[in-house]
């Protein structure tokens, strides 16, 4: 039974981490292509007023943090300029929606419904996204049928430095973890690695991220986030764990450091569904009580291996989270 979509209450804001893999792992995103999907992601996310705070655009699939409004309010004008911009001064629905502003009445007013509807919306972002990039992928590579794997997979989080800070190191680490880079910012499909390349969209991101202002200071403390839980010590050689590493596994009674845990596929930014405090995970767990069984008694799981923060999830996956 497929699991229904986890969002945040209606009329409340939501940070989702999103993630959508190509049919059969497939690794049809070139240069092009990349540059290509994230024309496209900002794009649609400035016309659907969602704010894209990171993202990175690996070979067969993607990650996105992104956060988006509970509410959604604008003037006719601001909604006019929404569509000239995005649909083009002379497109059908511009014309359509002048028109209508003009004659007034009813008309106008379900245009608005619609296209606000629309709006502050995760489920049509990744949609129209995802239809987007496919119908220009398979009209370029003169290809048909489905491009994606599956529905598009979201994690809720909550919305704090912690909540940010750790699901964005995780997607900017992805490029390290696949050993195209060294280090981030030498991969410029990422929003570290763009923003420390000057796209100021991409560094109001981190700022948010970071919960900081100055771009010099975020960056800076950004950073020296991403290395420290990105750094693995290599062992001495191929199939062999050296002395240290060893004896600090002893120490740690077999629980892996952040700094590890995050160099790797963590299962549980992916399909933990929800990620936040204990308080955070239990209130979404009482909104969708009657998703999970009368013998669940809780929601708050904690993450195995990650003791060293107040994080937990909401589904307590039975397979290893590492994988």
């Amino acid at each position: 039974m497929r699991i229904p979509r986890i969002k945040a209450r209606k009329g409340k804001n939501g940070l989702y981490h999103c993630m959508s893999r190509i049919v059969g792992g497939d690794y049809i995103f070139g240069a092009q292509e990349k540059e290509m999907f994230v024309s496209m992601m900002w794009r649609l996310a400035d016309f659907l007023g969602i704010e894209l705070l990171d993202y990175a655009v690996m070979s067969n699939h993607y990650h996105q943090l992104v956060w988006v409004p509970g509410i959604v309010e604008l003037s006719d004008e601001e909604l006019l300029y929404k569509l000239r911009s995005y649909y083009g001064e002379r497109s059908r629905k511009v014309l359509e929606f002048e028109d209508a502003l003009q004659r007034g009445g009813h008309e106008t007013e379900a245009l608005r419904a619609g296209y606000l509807n629309r709006m502050g919306n995760i489920s049509e972002f990744e949609k129209v996204l995802k239809q987007g990039f496919s119908k220009w992928y398979n009209k370029r590579r003169k290809r048909r049928g489905t491009l994606w794997m599956e529905r598009f997979k979201s994690l809720l989080v909550e919305d704090t430095l912690d909540g940010r800070s750790i699901v964005a190191s995780y997607i900017d680490l992805n490029p390290v973890r696949a050993e195209m880079v060294e280090d981030p910012k030498n991969y410029r499909h990422c929003g570290y690695g763009a923003a420390v390349g000057g796209d100021k969209r991409c560094r109001k991101g981190i700022m948010w991220i970071m919960d900081m202002d100055n771009w010099k200071e975020a960056a800076a403390a950004y950073r020296v986030l991403l290395m420290q839980r990105g750094h693995v010590q290599k062992t001495g050689k191929k199939g062999a764990v050296n002395r240290p590493l060893l004896l600090d596994t002893l120490e740690r009674e077999g629980q892996l450091p952040l700094s590890e845990l995050l160099r790797l596929r963590v299962r549980y930014f992916s399909d933990g569904l929800v990620l936040g405090s204990e308080l955070f995970v239990e209130d979404v767990f009482e909104q969708y009580r009657s998703h999970f069984g009368e013998k669940r008694k809780s929601g708050a799981r904690p993450i195995k291996g990650l003791s060293d923060v107040a994080i937990q999830v909401i589904r307590d996956l039975r397979l290893d989270p590492l994988s």
